[in-house]
């Protein structure tokens, strides 16, 4: 059962439609990995957080997968998302604390 909040939205915005645990997104529009501009369409979500659509049900992200993405994520964006300066300092600190950890200074 929709609450009025949400009647209104999908009313507003009929590029999302909730069906149940499910919300079908009719049409995006991205950019791929090499920038060029793509529209996906009619991608089934889970409309509850920390679930995945797995074929034709809505099932529970097992904890390992989701720590593992989490920690993907924390080492990318720790040097992808800074300026450039600040990442190379940020890796030759690096560096510099491994060598001293193996004994060379």
């Amino acid at each position: 059962m929709l609450t009025f909040k949400q009647f209104i939205e999908e009313a507003v915005n009929p590029n999302r439609i909730t069906q149940g645990r499910i919300i079908r997104i009719r049409r995006r529009v991205r950019r791929n990995s090499k920038g060029r501009i793509v529209v996906q369409k009619n991608i089934r979500r889970s409309k509850i957080p920390g679930y995945r659509v797995s074929g034709s049900t809505v099932r529970r992200i097992p904890t390992i997968e989701r720590i593992r993405r989490q920690r993907l994520l924390k080492r990318s964006w720790k040097t992808t998302r800074r300026a450039k300066l600040r990442r190379s300092l940020m890796k030759r600190r690096m560096s510099m604390q491994r060598r001293r950890s193996m004994g060379l200074r």
